[in-house]
């Protein structure tokens, strides 16, 4: 996943309705201060501190000590929301390095910071997610012509090649000056056939300046000042289907697609849970109990396509999935 490139010919099914999941701190209401006097540094970032914070930034920059540090502090805590208390205001800058400086966009998303490379590497674990859409609320004031930019971007990692499969990915550019808070949508184009894999990683972004290589800083172009306010990151799902995003439960659905039965098997022991199934339009098909931590359901009379589940007991949604029927 060495870049991530934001033109892409999106595809999706639209659907009347939708169920939102918000995102962990994806209304950016959680921040804390990092202090560190003997170099000067003294910022704000995402979360409730260094182990509790799912959304990222780039501040981290800012305590690279000298000679090369310090780095520039690109997001920011603001009370300028769309909702809630606070938002995340985002602003290029850059890292002074001789001979040449590099040019930092403001970044906020799934990413951790690698000082050491001066890139970041991307994703979080993402069990079985399969959304529709990103969306969020953002405003943007441009220099000298920039853009900004929201992505998405679910792999699976391939244990055969080594390397990382595209499941899903989207992304927007915008353009031009925003000065209220808008709604974007970023769909999520299901790449066949990998389509058929569950993911196990989701990259989210928001930036500032849309040409950006957080694998390599050094390929980022940009105009310093630019600036973007995001607020209320969620992801979008078919009408009907909830994503639990810290799920307790885990659940394993193989073989995946499947063409006459289909095995449910759950991380922990859960007494009366049962399982419902809809199609890619959020209608219930049909709901089945589960026996115990594995069970074997007949999918031969569902038609080919792709179907998402809901593991519950009695009210309580313990998780969620996606499966495809192939015959």
């Amino acid at each position: 996943m060495k870049k991530l490139f934001l033109l892409f010919s999106l595809a999706i099914i639209a659907t009347s309705a939708y169920t939102q999941s918000a995102l962990p701190n994806g209304g950016m209401e959680n921040w804390y201060n990092v202090s560190i006097p003997a170099l000067g540094v003294n910022y704000d970032d995402l979360g409730t501190g260094p182990t509790d914070n799912w959304l990222t930034t780039l501040n981290a920059l800012n305590a690279i000590p000298p000679p090369i540090g310090p780095g520039p502090v690109t997001a920011y805590k603001t009370d300028d929301k769309y909702s809630g208390n606070y938002a995340a205001k985002l602003v290029s800058g850059v890292l002074v390095m001789n001979p040449y400086d590099i040019f930092i966009p403001g970044m906020m998303g799934t990413a951790t910071l690698d000082n050491a490379g001066i890139r970041a590497v991307l994703g979080r674990a993402c069990p079985g997610w399969k959304p529709t859409k990103l969306t969020g609320y953002y405003k943007y004031s441009p220099v000298n012509g920039d853009s900004c930019a929201a992505a998405i971007l679910l792999s699976k990692w391939n244990t055969t090649t080594m390397k990382r499969d595209t499941i899903g990915m989207g992304g927007i550019i915008m353009k031009n000056e925003v000065e209220t808070y808008t709604r974007f949508e970023v769909p999520v184009y299901y790449v066949f056939p990998s389509s058929n894999l569950t993911p196990d990683s989701i990259t989210i972004l928001t930036v500032s300046s849309a040409g950006f290589n957080l694998s390599n800083f050094t390929e980022c172009r940009g105009q310093v000042g630019s600036t973007m306010y995001v607020d209320e990151l969620a992801l979008e799902y078919p009408a009907g289907i909830e994503q639990p995003l810290m799920a307790e439960t885990g659940l394993n659905l193989f073989p995946n697609p499947a063409k006459e039965t289909l095995t449910i098997n759950l991380t922990t022991s859960v007494e009366n849970a049962f399982v419902e199934i809809f199609d890619m339009n959020g209608k219930l098909i049909c709901t089945m109990d589960l026996a115990g931590q594995k069970t074997l359901i007949p999918v031969y009379s569902l038609s080919n396509g792709m179907y998402y589940l809901k593991v519950k007991e009695g009210s309580r949604l313990l998780n969620t999935g996606s499966f495809v029927v192939r015959k």
